[in-house]
């Protein structure tokens, strides 16, 4: 079991170097395909709808400004992929040459359209799709590309902080909880926990529950020749979340494996109170599934 392609996003903002690095750490890790995307919107569809009495030249005034925008973007991704792919001498292929089996190699795709889209339909033809956090104010859950990459793909989404991470996937802590979507988090995860050098199951205890069960998965994970040690806690006062980034800290992890979980799919309720925490504090990146 591996990973043979990624999609990992660069829209040309502060993060798109945090992006790039965690997708070439991870093609580096797993000798595969990286393709960094760039979506660039369709200035029309864009211009908000034109209040009546606005004069031709202000309409005018408003596309230039967003296409001004739009193009101060795409020069910044392509320059952070021109010089990262000179500086490390990056085996640069184009976007639609065919995937190589175990061979590292990277492309950049430019198309035109909704970010939101693009995603979504390219992601379900790769193993994992990259994404960088906004920085510190920024709202992920409210974000377009996010939520196709999560809900629409199908496919496992690992976020990155928005500082450049060193390294991905050494020390993989799983947030475990015995339901159904981080069930689902970890057999995404399998190919990373295989790589990892550690791996951890932490599971905050509350009350008297014995549902969970840590050591069931531990069990489960080593069948398939993956070591891992259970780590319960108690969250205090702490939300699980911001509790469960505290013990990822702990255990040393550069990388948290959780369920994206949830009842409904509007974007109030769909995301749990833990992962809407370690979204917005995470101090390392995330592998979310569902």
């Amino acid at each position: 079991m591996t990973i043979a392609s990624i999609l990992a996003i660069v829209d040309g903002s502060d993060t798109s170097a945090a992006a790039l690095r965690a997708g070439l750490l991870l093609g580096r890790r797993f000798s595969c395909r990286v393709d960094f995307l760039h979506t660039e919107p369709d200035v029309l569809a864009s211009v908000p709808i034109v209040g009546e009495g606005m004069s031709g030249a202000a309409v005018e005034q408003i596309m230039a400004s967003f296409q001004a925008a739009a193009d101060a973007r795409l020069k910044a991704a392509r320059d952070l992929f021109d010089s990262n792919c000179q500086e490390q001498k990056l085996p640069c292929v184009q976007p639609d040459d065919g995937i190589v089996p175990g061979k590292f190699q990277v492309s950049f795709r430019q198309v035109e359209g909704r970010e939101e889209y693009e995603i979504s339909r390219r992601g379900r033809l790769a193993d994992v799709i990259v994404l960088a956090r906004p920085k510190e104010g920024g709202d992920v859950e409210g974000a377009a590309g996010f939520d196709a990459a999560l809900f629409d793909s199908g496919r496992p989404v690992v976020l990155v902080p928005g500082e450049p991470a060193a390294v991905i996937g050494d020390t993989v802590a799983i947030a475990w909880n015995g339901s159904r979507e981080a069930a689902i988090a970890v057999a995404a995860a399998l190919p990373l926990l295989h790589r990892a050098g550690k791996v951890f199951v932490l599971t905050a205890r509350e009350g008297d529950d014995s549902s969970l069960e840590p050591s069931e998965l531990a069990r489960y994970l080593g069948g398939h020749g993956i070591e891992a040690r259970t780590w319960a806690y108690s969250p205090g006062t702490d939300s699980i979340g911001d509790s469960l980034m505290r013990e990822a800290g702990k255990a040393g992890a550069d990388l948290l494996v959780m369920g994206a979980y949830g009842h409904s799919r509007l974007r109030e309720t769909v995301l749990g109170g833990a992962t809407r925490d370690a979204l917005r504090h995470g101090a390392i990146p995330i592998m979310l599934a569902r």
